[in-house]
């Protein structure tokens, strides 16, 4: 049964409004964000083109049907100011430098502010192929605190790294907290247990692209899946003829053990339309 039903009637969302449509009950909890189109598109894989903000709309400054990307944006913010981490893909950062899951509007930095406890971000890269400039690695003083996680030859070329950087008076990793893992890629089940033991994370914001969100699913450790639907048609191919991915890349479920997703609550801004699915693992 679906909880709420919710009319955003002004895409500038009042906090009130977001509290009472992303309320949680029970901790720990965690969740994926995501927006795609009717179609399922959740990348356009176009150069110049960051994947989130086109997909939402929110580049169309003056066509009507785009207010709801607003709206989009203040629940993705709202997020931002409200959990107790996000975890994050080096992919974000490579198409989008300036990442650093920090609300831009005033209110939600302030709801963000008031909280006792200073959020973690944090960012999965098992290569280690991130730049330690970066302004997500480099936060004011009790902005937050940046993670990394990452494996033992990732470990290697963030180190590197930092040396090189250091030559140039630069001293990256200073505030960051690195665990490295054994393996050719992150153990994500043991990234969210770090988050949930060493930090104290009680609601986690996971803000990865299609591949980390199908690993994350995968692993069974998304309680919710928040989609937002976005008004548009891209279809499967880009222009050099490349397949567009969708919510989850790169992995496999049978019809048998396909995950399911219950309905919790449902929203409306303009022809966006918001759903809140609680995950169902059958395995």
């Amino acid at each position: 049964m679906v909880r709420t039903v919710q009319l955003f009637e002004d895409p500038n969302v009042s906090i009130d409004q977001l509290s009472e449509f992303y309320k949680v009950e029970g901790t720990p909890h965690s969740y994926l964000m995501f927006v795609t189109t009717i179609d399922g598109i959740a990348v356009p894989l176009e150069s110049g083109q960051r994947g989130g903000s086109e997909i939402a709309l929110r580049h169309l400054k003056d066509n009507p049907l785009a207010a709801g990307g607003l709206t989009d944006n203040r629940a993705l913010q709202y997020g931002w100011a409200t959990a107790d981490a996000v975890l994050g893909g080096a992919g974000i950062l490579r198409d989008n430098p300036s990442a650093t899951w920090y609300p831009r509007d005033r209110d939600l930095q302030d709801l963000l502010r008031a909280r006792e406890r200073m959020p973690v971000r944090a960012v999965v890269t098992g290569k280690g192929e991130v730049d330690l400039k970066d302004p997500v690695f480099n936060p004011k003083e009790g902005e937050w605190q940046p993670v990394i996680f990452t494996t033992r030859n990732g470990e290697q070329k963030l180190k590197d790294q930092a040396k090189r950087l250091n030559t140039k008076g630069y001293q990256p990793l200073k505030a960051t907290k690195t665990y490295a893992m054994e393996g050719t890629s992150v153990d994500l089940a043991k990234a969210v247990g770090i988050l949930k033991k060493d930090y104290e994370t009680k609601l986690l914001d996971i803000q990865g692209g299609p591949i980390l969100a199908g690993e994350i699913v995968k692993a069974m450790l998304v309680d919710e899946l928040r989609l937002t639907i976005s008004p548009q048609i891209l279809g499967d191919l880009n222009l050099e003829g490349k397949r567009r991915p969708g919510l989850v890349t790169g992995v496999h479920f049978g019809t048998e053990d396909s995950p399911l997703a219950e309905l919790e609550a449902m929203g409306v801004s303009g022809s966006h339309i918001f759903l809140r699915y609680v995950m169902n693992y059958r395995n």
